[in-house]
């Protein structure tokens, strides 16, 4: 259930919330904001119509709360005189197959459950069109009630609560249930001052993966965005760890008063920074609270589920020997970081060996914390160079920051591509405001995601630019997505830095191209393939949008020219799983080689059906033209070491302004490969900067001039635009993967070409008309009708 269907509060008393924040939690994100039925003021009279009715043989006394998908009532059971609170399904979602089986699987999981510390149900009912369901009723309100901004419990009395619920939800993993909505406004207070877990509506029964997928949408968010786990926040599956993320957020807020991230601008912001963002310290909030809380909640809300407590138990001992200390106790010691690998001793908080992992988060200065695993905490330290280390946080420069739009998808198909893209962008805007930032500013980023749909990129450029009022843009990933938001910034007369290498045939006075045109990157691949592997037979597949079926139809004319042949051609929905006819077609045609444009998730079911029907890079290797470093990873490497890519940067160039560039960014991301698309975001946003020093303006249109002179030594070599075409000059490569996730670059061109956006086997005026005929025949659209989100 969302936040107003606790028998308590609104989410919002615990801190106020930006506005575009304040629609979704008031409905919570895994219920439409605005629902069928009733108008806010409507409800506000049903509301009051219920005191003094009755419902089965229960007497409604009050409501405790509402929300989208119902009501709370407090109410009375004459035959056994006692108060208890009715959950009311609202009736239009009762007639949802979905939604009611989701309240249904509230009343069988929590009721399997009797635990002092978890709310009771007593029974489900339905009268006529209604259900509902009866549980016990909490008199003291939830915790949430007494938060007030940047004002929590004392330290005592949020630790107190919190082992309270920890030995609620340790009860209900043990029954084999996930929460997933762990949050103070589901922490009620009993009279006699305990805490019980309440709200059961999106538990997931973890032994029950079929059925939780029947009751789920593919890819849905569910969850309260302030509390939610990074594998929430990407619609990954979660395990019990992905609760204590929750107790970590959870405790935070109420030893603070205030939200995770609540600082942020935007849903997708706030998912983006449980996903990447610094860990919260509550110190930076009140420096009275102590160290050991700041560990617990370290410890708890790391990224990766491996780095976290393994069990609520864990985190319970470690709460109560806070809470010990905090009664009379001298010194903290948290005994679950003891004994695990024969540890002599419990490790305290002073002996403990540390970690470090430094986070931007909108390129605001913000204090950076540990990556912290089973024996290491929180630590705050400035190395002896003078340099910039973990968790010291720079002079913040003056002024009112310069905003910067971010647009790239953090969620569906494209999003393991695109994050990490976001990243290197964060990543740049940090080194920028290390160094004083620009014209005397900080520079902050606005983050929008396009959800790996041109359409929602489209939108989401139209309110960066005139509702956020960001100077430039920097994303997209998918030529569909770019061509869909083009208009947008030529209407406008904006600028957007797109940092991926593309099909080439256009060129845009407010696009500057970072990526590789197909004179590098596309038809270098084809030559070294033909003359340096000798091959003359090859398949086509790719994703069904405007990137592939252009690259092929370049690619056909390469063929023609030098006496190969394209033996196959077939394409594929954008995040189809459905390959086996494809590769079924492979199989027949024999190919020589198979030159892959596919995009996104597709990847994976496509290189594991190849190995099924027997293809290996041995016998008839792949050429992938969007398969990077960062791809690798969801892929199984066993069944593609010595396949190939053509990119113009892979990690593993072997220069000193490389090797400079990524050790910085592995201090700061550790555990993230670089990509050709993360090094281009990154020059671009580098370029971006000299240019406004340069023009000493953030009109996009001096930007984007300035820009063309711009010149510097990039992890890749020199950077710069051709000014005709605003592309960038880049060296093509080749690279084969290795064991280890990396590419060994094989083949590189001995200088820097320059960019010729229209190939040259055709004319401009007949590559346009291509397109054409490409976008009026999916129905004014840059993607087949099939691919949805491309």
């Amino acid at each position: 259930m969302d936040e107003k269907e606790l028998a308590v509060t609104q989410e919002s008393k615990a801190e106020p919330v930006p506005p575009q924040l304040s629609e979704t939690l008031q409905s919570g994100p895994h219920t439409p904001a605005h629902p069928p039925g009733p108008t806010p003021a409507d409800s506000v009279e049903l509301t009051d119509s219920w005191v003094g009715k009755s419902l089965g043989k229960y007497q409604i006394t009050g409501v405790l709360g509402q929300g989208g998908m119902g009501i709370v009532l407090k109410a009375h059971d004459p035959m056994i005189d006692r108060d208890v609170a009715v959950k009311v399904l609202a009736e239009h979602l009762a007639a949802d197959e979905r939604a009611l089986a989701r309240f249904l699987a509230e009343a069988k999981s929590a009721g399997k459950l009797n635990h002092p510390n978890v709310v009771a149900i007593y029974e489900i009912c339905q009268e006529g069109s209604r259900h509902f369901l009866v549980l016990e009723y909490v008199p003291g309100g939830s915790l949430n009630d007494r938060l007030r901004p940047g004002f929590g419990y004392t330290v005592l009395e949020a630790t107190k609560s919190l082992i309270d619920v920890c030995k609620g939800l340790a009860a209900a993993h043990a029954a084999g249930m996930i929460h997933r909505d762990i949050k103070p406004a589901n922490f009620l207070r009993t009279e006699d001052g305990s805490v019980k877990l309440t709200d059961f509506g999106l538990a997931k029964a973890a032994a029950a993966a079929e059925a939780s997928r029947q009751l789920t949408q593919a890819g849905l968010v569910i969850g309260t965005p302030f509390f939610m786990s990074p594998e929430q926040c990407q619609a990954l599956p979660v395990d019990a760890r992905s609760d204590i993320y929750s107790l970590g957020a959870a405790y935070y807020t109420l030893l603070t008063g205030k939200n995770p991230y609540s600082n942020s601008d935007s849903v997708p912001q706030v998912m983006y920074n449980h996903c990447h963002g610094p860990i919260p310290d509550p110190r930076s909030v009140s420096s009275d609270i102590p160290l050991a809380c700041s560990q617990i909640i370290a410890r708890a809300m790391a990224k990766t589920p491996e780095e976290r407590y393994q069990s609520v138990g864990e985190m319970l001992v470690d709460l109560e020997a806070v809470a010990a200390t905090l009664s009379g106790q001298t010194h903290i010691a948290l005994p679950s970081q003891s004994g695990a690998q024969g540890a002599a001793a419990p490790r305290t908080l002073a002996t403990a060996p540390r970690s470090r992992r430094r986070w931007l988060v909108a390129a605001i200065a913000l204090v950076a914390a540990g990556a912290v695993g089973a024996g290491t905490f929180f630590s705050l330290r400035s190395s002896g160079d003078g340099r910039q280390s973990a968790g010291i946080v720079p002079a913040a420069p003056g002024g009112a920051p310069i905003k910067v739009g971010v647009l790239h998808s953090l969620s569906g198909t494209m999003a393991n591509s695109e994050m990490v893209v976001v990243d290197a962008v964060m990543f740049a805007l940090d080194e920028i405001n290390q160094r004083g930032g620009l014209l005397g500013r900080p520079v902050k980023a606005v983050l929008a995601d396009g959800r790996s749909d041109p359409d929602t990129f489209a939108h989401e450029a139209e309110r960066l630019i005139t509702q956020e009022k960001v100077c430039t843009v920097f994303g997209c990933w998918t030529s569909a997505c770019r061509k869909t938001v083009r208009p947008v910034f030529e209407e406008h007369d904006h600028l957007l830095i797109y940092p991926l290498q593309y099909e080439g045939c256009e060129t845009s006075p407010n696009i500057v191209y970072m990526g590789a045109a197909p004179n590098q990157q596309i038809l270098p691949a084809i030559d070294w393939a033909i003359n340096d592997l000798g091959k003359k037979r090859f398949f086509l597949v790719g994703s069904d949008y405007v990137f592939p079926r252009t690259a092929n139809a370049v690619i056909k004319d390469r063929l023609a020219e030098s006496g190969a042949e394209a033996v196959g051609e077939a394409y594929l929905p954008m995040g189809s799983a459905e390959v086996h006819a494809v590769v079924e077609e492979i199989v027949k045609t024999r190919p020589d080689v198979i030159l892959n444009t596919i995009n996104g998730d597709s990847n994976t079911p496509f290189f594991r059906a190849l190995r099924a029907a027997g293809i290996t890079p041995q016998k008839t290797p792949v050429l992938s033209f969007s398969v990077g470093e960062q791809e690798l990873r969801s892929l199984p490497l066993s069944d593609i070491v010595g396949d190939f890519a053509a990119w113009t940067y892979f990690q593993s160039i072997n220069s000193p302004e490389n090797e400079a560039f990524v050790k910085r960014f592995h201090e700061k991301y550790p555990q993230r490969p670089i990509t050709d698309a993360m090094e281009a975001a990154y020059d671009g946003v580098m370029l971006w900067a000299k240019a406004v020093e340069d023009a000493q303006s953030l009109e996009p249109k001096k930007i984007r001039r300035a820009m063309l002179t711009q010149r510097f030594e990039g992890p890749d070599g020199e950077v710069r635009l051709d000014p005709d075409t605003q592309h960038c000059f880049k060296t093509p490569r080749i690279g084969q993967i290795q064991a280890d996730g990396q590419f060994k670059i094989i083949w590189t061109s001995p200088q820097p070409l320059p960019p010729l956006p229209y190939p040259p086997s055709r004319t401009a005026e007949a590559w346009r008309a291509f397109l054409h005929d490409l976008y009026i025949s999916w129905g004014d659209r840059w993607s087949a009708p099939e691919a949805d989100g491309s």
